[in-house]
C-alpha cells in the first residue's frame, strides 16, 4: 500500500480550478490557464512531491493541468464525475460549491488511494487524433442543423444562400479533417 502525505482534491472549471489540500482548511484558486497552472505547482511543489492529487474530470478542462502534473513526476489521479459524486452523497452532503467540491474530492482520494489508478498521459499523437475525431463529430452535427435550416429555409433567398454557404464550408472542413486522420 502506497502511503501519501497529503491528498490533494482539484475541482476544475473552464476559466480557473479550485484547489483542497488535506489538513488546510481554506482552498485557493488559480485561473484554469498555463500561467495559473504554474502558479499553483510553484506554490505547492514541496506539498505536490508526497501527495495524491485527485482531480476531476471535466470534458478536457482538466487536461493542460493533469500533463503539466505527469511531467513533473507528480501522482495524479483522474477521477470519475459520476464516483466522486456517489462517494459525496454517501457523508450526506449534498450542497455543491467548488470549494466543497475540492475538499470531497481529496477526501475521495484519501479514503480509496491504494484502489485508485494513477493517470498515465496518452501520447501526444493519440491525444492530436482524440481531439481531431471530437471536431469532426462537431462539424458533422453542425452540417446537419444546417441541412434543417435549409429545408425549412422555403422562399428566403438570402438564407437558402447562406445555408448552401455554410454547407460547403462545414462540408469542406469535415473532408479536410478526414485527409489529416
Amino acid at each position: 500500500m502506497i502511503k501519501y502525505h497529503k491528498h490533494i482534491g482539484i475541482d476544475i472549471g473552464k476559466y480557473n480550478f479550485v484547489v483542497g489540500i488535506e489538513g488546510i482548511k481554506d482552498t485557493k484558486e488559480y485561473e484554469n490557464t498555463s500561467s495559473g497552472i504554474f502558479e499553483f505547482i510553484n506554490d505547492n511543489k514541496d506539498i505536490l512531491a508526497n501527495s495524491l492529487t485527485v482531480v476531476e474530470t471535466t470534458g478536457g478542462y482538466e487536461l493542460e493541468l493533469l500533463y503539466s502534473l505527469c511531467e513533473r513526476g507528480y501522482v495524479v489521479h483522474r477521477a470519475d464525475a459520476r464516483k466522486v459524486k456517489n462517494f459525496i452523497r454517501s457523508y450526506g452532503n449534498s450542497a455543491k460549491t467548488d470549494k466543497l467540491d475540492a475538499k470531497a474530492l481529496g477526501l475521495y482520494g484519501k479514503e480509496r488511494a491504494d484502489k485508485l489508478e494513477v493517470f498515465k498521459p496518452e501520447s501526444k499523437q493519440n491525444i492530436q487524433l482524440f481531439r481531431l475525431v471530437q471536431r469532426r463529430n462537431d462539424l458533422k452535427q453542425m452540417l446537419v442543423a444546417e441541412k434543417n435550416r435549409l429545408q425549412q429555409a422555403n422562399t428566403d433567398k438570402f438564407v437558402k444562400n447562406s445555408c448552401i454557404n455554410m454547407i460547403d464550408v462545414l462540408s469542406n472542413q469535415i473532408t479536410e479533417i478526414t485527409i489529416i486522420r
